[in-house]
């Protein structure tokens, strides 16, 4: 009996133990993984911190370059002017090489260039500002422009009505994942000749695509695209006359109307920004709206919004 007894007290003991030594273990695992999140946690506000201390002057100085650029001529923007001077392979050091940084700073690289967003087409010409009727003329040239990018075209009727009968105005151009039809793939492709601005544009012809040229302007061949993109290279348009005058050259026996939708300037620009911080390549998109005279805040530009990606690098 007394034999049964201290074999049962002696299993009691050892399950008492392993239970121990698991609470122990839970502890220690619990202490250590919290000591390791707020590790993590420093780390990544001091990550966060970095961009954020790189983007900030990086937008600043786009909307600098926008500024002059207004100043040095507000009627005409073209791809020879100094907003479309890409930075390339840039590094902290290279800037501040009088400064004491820390190593980590001084091998952040950056690189970024500014897009004109009225050479794309932009997709809120589909429909009116109240949301209430599509725009036929604005649909049938995103329908040729899908056409010409491999995409089907009946999605630019799809688009516009789904987006009426809806009444939700998309911000981004992701947004139209939503829109029957669109994949990631699509948008991927898409995002390369058309955007979503907040609202109707026109489309500036001397910063357009090839591509884009075709949709809008319909006796266009793609040589006549091609060499409207090379002539303008050489001498950029100033104004509708010049469109019109480079339209007769280009097809000096068929009539090329000039019409509303084209321009030779722009007031939506996109700041483009690479960074390699540890390891880690971070992107972002801002989109930026310039004003002719200045605002309230005494600024002629205004940031709309800004989107981000982080890329490991394995």
């Amino acid at each position: 009996m007394h034999t049964a007894n201290r074999s049962s007290q002696r299993g009691s003991a050892t399950i008492v133990a392993l239970i121990v030594v698991s609470l122990i273990t839970v502890c220690v695992t619990s202490l250590i993984w919290q000591q390791n999140f707020e590790i993590r946690k420093t780390s990544i506000f001091k990550e966060n911190t970095q961009i954020s201390w790189l983007q900030r002057p990086l937008i600043e100085l786009v909307r600098l370059v926008l500024r002059i650029d207004l100043m040095n001529d507000p009627n005409v923007d073209h791809l020879g002017e100094i907003w479309a001077l890409p930075i390339e392979n840039s590094r902290v050091e290279d800037y501040l090489k009088t400064q004491d940084l820390p190593e980590d700073l001084r091998n952040i690289q950056f690189s970024g260039y500014i897009q004109d967003a009225q050479g794309k087409f932009n997709i809120a010409n589909l429909w009116d500002a109240t949301l209430s009727a599509p725009n036929l003329g604005e649909i049938q040239i995103y329908a040729s422009l899908l056409q010409k990018i491999g995409i089907d075209k009946s999605l630019a009727e799809q688009t516009a009505r789904y987006v009426i009968s809806s009444n939700l105005k998309p911000q981004y151009l992701d947004d139209l994942i939503n829109v029957p039809g669109y994949s990631a793939d699509t948008i991927k492709i898409l995002s390369r000749f058309a955007i979503l601005l907040p609202e109707p544009t026109t489309i500036n012809v001397n910063t357009s695509s090839a591509e884009v040229l075709l949709a809008v302007v319909p006796t266009f061949s793609q040589a006549d695209a091609e060499r409207f993109v090379q002539l303008r290279t050489h001498s950029p348009l100033k104004n509708k006359e010049d469109i019109n005058r480079l339209f007769n050259l280009i097809k000096p026996n068929q009539m090329t109307p000039v019409t509303n939708q084209m321009d030779v300037r722009s007031n939506y620009w996109l700041a483009n920004i690479n960074m390699l911080i540890d390891q880690r390549n971070i992107n972002s998109q801002t989109l930026i709206k310039r004003f002719n005279t200045p605002q309230a805040d005494r600024n002629y530009t205004a940031v709309l919004w800004t989107k981000q990606k982080t890329v490991q690098i394995k």
